[in-house]
């Protein structure tokens, strides 16, 4: 290898053409981690830089710096057949050190398996998964998934940080990426392997069905590990949210705080348009419509914090499945805190005045298709482990493109769903739309959202037609608020 010092980093490449394009590097010392591409004879390059900090960090950075551990650890990966992006070198500063590898110019296996097709297509081939096409099914996805973790145990790596993000996806080929945390151990047990699955899968297993799931499983070739890995999958999620949660109010990748204010990244400037009038108020909250926003102020500060948690939680999620929030003001003097929020106004309406205004008119297929959507959405809801403490239709919005979004985010719940809070669930939508909406779609409906479920069926829909017989029928129409008998 050659070395040289640029402004106070003495980099370490494998060709002396690497140092025309370190030159055009902005430094990243300022930063917890930073990332730059540059051009490199009609190649790109992605440096990294880790900063090190306190006495640790310094200790570590003279010892076995991490830029130099990921060069060592990209060609070790290498020279096991396990593709990685090449390492070039790496760079070692007082504050941190860097490395330097081939840029992959491909997509974040998260993201590619959200965006592919599900697994009933037909003509599959060997190299993208779908023939005429370069995007491959999520089974396909799923069995590469698979043999890139059974590598990875039978020589006896554990990545440590191997979400799927970690993993990108370029012209069929899984890469491994992000190797600082990556061990390759003299023995290999049980909880190394359920480790590197469980980080693995947790991202995307909810959103697996179950011929899903069982595919993976049997692509893998390690031991019989599933029970341990989906027990393993709910607490890690479980922590998750519980770490995000406690994110909510420091300054991390996804917060800004400024003064009294914390911003969700990328919002800074949204969020300052002049009052236009009063939407609601009532003893909890007070809704005000502003040029560029919405402000939904509460009276009660645990209840703001909730909302506010549940908005990063969703956000770190990246679902869109709430209003995109802006920021949270929080309360100070006589003042009370608020969330500002995006103004949904013209781009559709909740679910009970949009049933007042439509169902009537709909053709008997789009009232199905619309059963059809609704149920999926609510699914996806359940197996990502998102609950809603008050599912009434007012809280379901509908837009004109896109998919249904959920109001009041202060009672998002973020758990699994048992069966009594499903009947809760099921009784609130029952009552609050429109009764016109006949016996037979609401029957269809259920029966399509609980087909997966693993309860009894005809005992949860008796109890569910029980309790909603006791109640009026109570809804936002296009009029006002209707009440209604069975």
């Amino acid at each position: 290898m050659m070395s040289i010092e640029l402004d106070g980093v003495t980099w370490f490449v494998e060709g002396p053409g690497l140092f025309q394009s370190l030159q055009k590097l902005s430094k990243g010392e300022d930063s917890r981690r930073g990332y730059s591409i540059l051009d490199y004879k009609k190649k790109r390059l992605f440096v990294k830089y880790f900063r090190e900090k306190g006495i640790s960090g310094f200790v570590r950075n003279r010892i076995l710096p991490r830029g130099k551990k990921e060069y060592a650890l990209g060609n070790k990966l290498l020279s096991l057949a396990i593709p990685t992006p090449k390492p070039l070198g790496y760079g070692i500063a007082k504050k941190g050190s860097y490395v330097i590898q081939e840029w992959i110019d491909g997509e974040n296996f998260f993201d590619k398996f959200l965006k592919s097709p599900g697994h009933s297509r037909p003509a599959l081939s060997d190299h993208d998964g779908q023939k005429g096409s370069n995007v491959p099914t999520k089974e396909v996805l799923l069995d590469r998934l698979a043999k890139l973790l059974s590598m990875l145990k039978v020589h006896r790596i554990r990545h440590n940080d191997l979400h799927l993000n970690n993993i990108i996806v370029f012209d069929g080929t899984l890469f491994l990426v992000d190797l600082h945390k990556l061990h390759i151990k003299r023995s290999f047990g049980i909880d190394d392997e359920i480790a590197n699955l469980t980080e693995a899968l947790a991202m995307i297993y909810d959103n697996m069905d179950n011929e899903e799931r069982d595919a993976f499983f049997q692509g893998y070739t390690g031991r019989d590990v599933r029970r341990q890995v989906e027990a393993a999958i709910v607490r890690l999620q479980t922590r998750w949210v519980r770490r995000k949660k406690e994110r909510a109010f420091r300054e991390t990748s996804m917060i800004l705080r400024r003064g009294n204010r914390f911003y969700m990244v990328g919002t800074e400037g949204s969020g300052v348009g002049a009052f236009v009038g009063l939407i609601k108020k009532d003893r909890k909250v007070r809704i005000e419509r502003y040029t560029d926003h919405i402000r939904k102020i509460y009276r009660d500060k645990r209840r703001l914090e909730r909302a506010w948690r549940a908005h990063v939680v969703l956000a770190y999620m990246g679902l869109g499945i709430v209003p995109r929030a802006f920021y949270v003001e929080m309360p100070h003097g006589a003042a009370q805190g608020y969330i500002a929020m995006e103004d949904l106004k013209g781009t559709g309406e909740e679910l009970d005045r949009y049933l007042d205004r439509r169902y009537n008119s709909m053709s008997e297929n789009q009232k199905r298709l619309l059963e059809d959507k609704l149920s999926r959405y609510l699914l996806m809801l359940i197996r990502t482990k998102i609950l809603h403490k008050d599912v009434k239709a007012c809280n379901v919005f509908v837009p004109t493109d896109g998919d249904f979004m959920l109001l009041d985010v202060e009672d998002v719940r973020f758990r699994v769903l048992d069966e009594q809070t499903l009947k809760r669930m099921l009784i609130q939508l029952n009552t609050t739309i429109p009764k016109w909406v006949g016996t037979r779609a609401r029957i269809r409906f259920f029966v399509k959202f609980t087909s997966t479920m693993k309860i009894d069926k005809r005992a949860v829909f008796s109890s569910i037609v029980k309790e909603s017989l006791k109640r009026e029928i109570v809804y936002e129409g296009v009029n006002g608020l209707v009440r209604e008998t069975w």
